[in-house]
């Protein structure tokens, strides 16, 4: 590279003097981070709780990125929204991060230190400060569209919620609505109670000043469509590998259930054909390796299996590169299961059967070539570049490799070519997400290096309410129980969990909600145990990993003890693999072993212990300080 880290590093400690002689500026901040995946969170995180002032702009309308779509994460099969979702309140949380969706950049100027970023803000025909997030809209309307976060594989209305723990929580109306179209129809206005439609809208350019860049646009999955060679697009029963994904997630199509395209039907005969797009030299594909394919099919085997035990499943590739730390393991491990054979074989799409709309796989064995039907096939698509990738090169200034990708510095791969620009994720070259999330730290990492001078000059201090002293007052405790969309309320009987949690001694609320930790959800029980005058709190949900500092964070907004909370994990405690096609559990000796679990913990939640420098909840003591939380664990995808 012809400028080292060091040179930027003067140039912007020069643009930082002449800055601090301007007046002050609205739109100044320290670190623009453009994309909002799971990367692009991680360095804003790293960066606002360092003291820089973070733009985090992202060009759909809600955070998350290709994460929030996946069911589970390899190798540990963690719930991939319970490792994110708490990340996007905390972002949401945070003082030092200003969230702008929708919102693309146009132009960049300047140099490392003194950036002029021009962005456009697509109308989203919603006044954000207005909005609620009730969905009253989304009942009413007419209009109805291919779902792009189930990737088109179900249906939602013009004006809808990107998907349920959103951030922000607030709709936005897709282009294909009756009123953009043709003025037609206008009834969204009619039933929004808080008058938050705004058909006025225009596209609207802002102009921030910042003195780094942190690139995390991300990645494309390679479109089968384009060669047409396995049936993609024109065979129904012929999905890709992120499709998949969305028919196990429970807030899928079909609320996780396995159905075919054709006849919404469970499929016992699945394929998966590997390296889609990756490792070919024909036209139209891509000749590296992908690196997260092999492992993400594993996955998925592992997690079809235990929706359907019966299933029988063939794994078609080269060879397998499951590398990384217990990635063999986990290949062993899906190898193993009964009814699972890895098959190394180029194979190709014969015919589908007209009546039974099965599709049929020629592959090759010691014996010769077979064909063999399959109920359903899966393409385990690789990695591309992100579909703007050249358009990126343009605006940054920044140069790319032979594939599409961002080139960077050999001995500094998180430096692009053009110095106070860094990279993180995926656009780099493809990456699983902790190796996503470690490159988000470097690129936090060499910015802070780049803006030292200016750590804390434009931060703020997150400001708590005082907290209450509750030592005196008899225990009033408050049980909140999580469905977690269908993951726990399909299987587990949550409205018997609240009826025997208000039998319990000391409980004065108990409530239900869809997702826990979605904003609104984590807003209201804030001021649930405000309005309630609740000092113990119970969430009976998932992993506390994920979720307890989020929810000790939210009693400490309400003015409570952060210590003064306990978490029942019944989706540990209850939900194992799936029986059968999904149905749900019967209530029986598991079911009251599960609630007299969550009922002791809120039994213990419920007795009053002093809470100084060693809180104490339940008789567990907890010896961390008040400032520090856990992190959550980084699981791979």
């Amino acid at each position: 590279m012809a400028h080292t880290l060091e040179r930027s590093i003067e140039h912007a400690h020069a643009a930082v003097g002449q800055r601090a002689l301007r007046p002050e500026d609205d739109r100044f901040g320290d670190v623009m981070v453009v994309g909002a995946g799971i990367s692009g969170i991680q360095a804003a995180l790293d960066l606002a709780t360092c003291g820089f002032k973070v733009y985090l702009v992202e060009k759909t309308p809600t955070l998350g990125g290709k994460m929030a779509q996946l069911d589970k994460t390899f190798p540990t099969n963690d719930c991939s929204m319970c490792i994110e979702s708490p990340k996007f309140i905390e972002v949401d949380r945070h003082p030092n991060i200003e969230i702008l969706t929708y919102t693309e950049v146009e132009s960049v100027e300047g140099a490392a230190g003194d950036f002029k970023v021009t962005l456009v803000k697509k109308p989203r025909y919603i006044d954000e400060d207005k909005c609620t997030g009730c969905t009253v809209c989304v009942e009413y309307c007419p209009a109805k569209i291919p779902d792009p976060f189930n990737q088109n594989l179900s249906l939602n209305k013009a004006i809808h919620i990107y998907f349920s723990q959103a951030v922000p929580l607030v709709t936005y109306i897709d282009e294909s609505c009756l009123y953009l179209k043709d003025k037609t129809c206008s009834i969204c206005t009619g039933v929004c109670e808080n008058k938050a439609i705004d058909f006025s809208q225009v596209p609207q350019k802002i102009e921030i000043k910042v003195g780094a860049v942190v690139m995390s646009p991300g990645y494309d999955t390679f479109d089968p469509k384009i060669r047409g060679d396995y049936g993609y697009g024109t065979i129904e029963n012929v999905v890709t590998s992120l499709d998949f994904e969305r028919l196990l997630c429970a807030t899928g199509p079909h609320e996780g259930q396995i159905l075919r395209p054709s006849d919404k039907k469970h499929p016992h005969k699945i394929a998966w054909i590997h390296c889609v797009g990756s490792r070919q030299v024909n036209p139209g594909g891509n000749t590296y390796c992908s690196a997260v394919c092999c492992s993400y099919t594993q996955k998925q085997v592992i997690l079809a299996k235990d929706h359907v035990p019966e299933l029988e499943a063939k794994i078609f590739h080269n060879d397998i590169r499951s590398y990384g730390k217990d990635f063999e393991r986990f290949y062993q491990r899906a190898a193993r299961l009964p009814g699972v054979e890895f098959i190394r074989s180029y194979v190709s799409i014969g015919r589908e059967n007209p009546v039974t709309k099965d599709v049929s796989i020629r592959y090759v064995t010691p014996e010769g070539v077979v064909e063999e039907e399959f109920e359903l096939v899966v393409l385990s698509v690789g990695l591309n570049p992100p579909k703007d990738a050249q358009k990126f090169g343009r605006i940054f200034g920044i140069e790319l490799n032979a594939q599409g990708f961002c080139k960077t510095n050999p001995v500094n791969p998180i430096e692009t070519s053009r110095p106070g620009i860094f990279i993180s994720g995926a656009f780099q070259g493809p990456l699983d997400i902790p190796e996503s999330v470690v490159s988000a730290s470097g690129a936090g990492a060499l910015s802070g290096q780049l803006l030292k001078s200016r750590r804390g000059k434009l931060s703020k201090e997150r400001l708590y309410p005082e907290e209450k002293d509750v030592s005196g007052e008899e225990a009033r405790v408050g049980v909140f129980v999580c469905r977690c969309g269908a993951n726990i309320g399909r299987v587990v009987d949550v409205p018997g969990i609240v009826e025997y949690s208000k039998t319990l001694a000391n409980v004065v609320h108990v409530e239900e909600s869809l997702f826990a930790c979605a904003t609104n959800t984590a807003k209201a029980i804030s001021d649930t145990i405000r309005d309630k005058g609740l000092n113990r709190v119970v969430v009976a949900a998932c992993t506390p990993r994920t979720h307890e500092p989020l929810f000790r964070d939210t009693l400490r907004e309400a003015g409570v003890n952060q210590y003064f909370f306990d978490m029942a994990n019944i989706r540990a405690l209850f939900l194992g693999p799936l029986q059968g096609a999904g149905g749900r559990h019967e209530e029986g000796e598991g079911h009251r072993t599960h609630v007299r679990g969550a009922g002791f913990q809120a039994r213990a939640a419920g007795r009053v212990f002093p809470a100084g420098e060693q809180g104490c909840v339940g008789g567990r003591r907890r010896r961390r300080r008040h400032d520090q939380r856990p992190d959550a664990r980084r699981a791979r995808a």
